[in-house]
Formats: structure tokens, sequence, C-alpha cells
């Protein structure tokens, strides 16, 4: 299999993207996680004939790259926040009743989200805990962002007639 000219691209500049993303996140090894992921979407793009400067199309998808990591991890600390403000102590403690509601709760809400059909269990799962955006689910389960928003809509839906009888 030859390489497109935007794989090429890619190689030629590799080094640059490298600076660029290490210089945008702090850290190298990220950066370099970071020009893989980009090399993969790129072998995976369908019609690269339209790019007509490739090198800004590259650092215009290492940026968006780079902004959706951010995101990611933002959304990370904040649970590891939280849970580890529940572990030590940090929220007030709860009544043997209200963590047995609460328990009750989350089971309803557990079997709830198991009987949702599969995509749409999955497209819940990486919006709300993996972060991604609609765009982003939408290409990961080759979805249009509409029906991604369809399957979103459903399972908060459903959701929230469990929490909220």
């Amino acid at each position: 299999m030859s390489d497109t000219s935007l794989i090429q691209t890619l190689r030629e500049n590799e080094r640059d993207l490298l600076q660029f993303l290490a210089a945008r996140l702090k850290s190298a090894f990220t950066a370099q996680d970071l020009v893989q992921d980009l090399y993969l979407k790129v072998r995976g793009l369908d019609d690269q004939d339209d790019v007509r400067n490739g090198r800004a199309y590259l650092f215009r998808m290492a940026a968006n790259l780079a902004v959706d990591h951010i995101r990611q991890e933002r959304r990370r600390a904040e649970l590891l926040a939280e849970a580890g403000d529940f572990l030590t102590g940090g929220l007030d403690p709860a009544t043997p009743e209200q963590t047995l509601l609460a328990q009750d709760e989350l089971s309803r809400l557990e079997r709830a989200l198991a009987g949702l059909p599969e995509i749409t269990r999955r497209i819940f799962v990486l919006s709300r805990l993996d972060g991604m955006t609609q765009r982003q689910i939408a290409e990961a389960v080759g979805l249009s962002p509409s029906a991604v928003f369809k399957h979103l809509r459903r399972a908060i839906d459903v959701l929230a007639r469990v929490r909220d009888p």
C-alpha cells in the first residue's frame, strides 16, 4: 500500500508536530501518543484529495486532538476529585437511610442502563464517562451526529424517568 500525500506530509512534519503538541500539553510522551493517534486518523480518512494545504490540515487536526485530550483529562480529574472527596470524608457523611436510598437509586439506574440497546449504552458511556463529544462519538461508532444525539437523548430520558419516577 503506497502512502498518501497526507501521510507523507505527516512524516515530513512529524518533528514539528511533536514540538507543537509537547508545547501545548507540557508532555513529550503525550505528544508522541497524539501524533500516533493523528497518524491513525489520517490513515483512516476516505478522501484526502480535497486537502489543499496538508501541513495546515495536520496541525489543525493535532490542535483538535490536543483540545480533546485536555478535556478528557480535565473530566477524569474532576471525577477523581469527587471520588477523593467522598473517600476522605470531604462530603458530609450520609445517614444509613440516605446510604440505603442512594444504593437503591444506583441499582435502579444500573438496571435501566443495562436494559438500553447496546449502541445506546455505548454512546452514553462514551459521552458521560469518557468525555467524548458527539462528533467524536459519531466517528467512533460510525453514525451521524444527529443519530448520536438521538441515542443520548433516549438514554438520558430513560435514566431520568428511573431517577425521578
